[in-house]
């Protein structure tokens, strides 16, 4: 997040495309690619402290990954879920 964070902005900016959607859209994508097996960083931690096998805990994660993927495709789907409650508490 640190290092493309500064790389995207200016691409974004001259896109045309609002920061604060770009933003949301980022962090969602990141918490996805957290718990995505094989490489996810999550899991592999979760399996290492709980001891489990990755499968287990892959198949545990299923349902909330399914959600994740849910969730952004009705942000990319419909923008107006992110950009209107930001206005609300941005006052404009």
């Amino acid at each position: 997040i640190l290092i493309m964070t500064p790389v995207l902005m200016p691409v974004i900016k001259a896109a045309g495309i609002d920061p604060v959607y770009f933003g949301v859209l980022f962090i969602i994508n990141n918490a996805i690619g957290l718990i995505t097996p094989p490489v996810g960083t999550v899991l592999n931690v979760v399996a290492g402290v709980g001891r489990m096998k990755m499968d287990e805990v892959t198949r545990g994660v299923i349902p909330f990954m399914a959600a994740q993927f849910a969730v952004m495709f009705l942000m990319v789907l419909f923008p107006s879920i992110v950009i209107v409650p930001a206005r609300w508490f941005a006052g404009g």
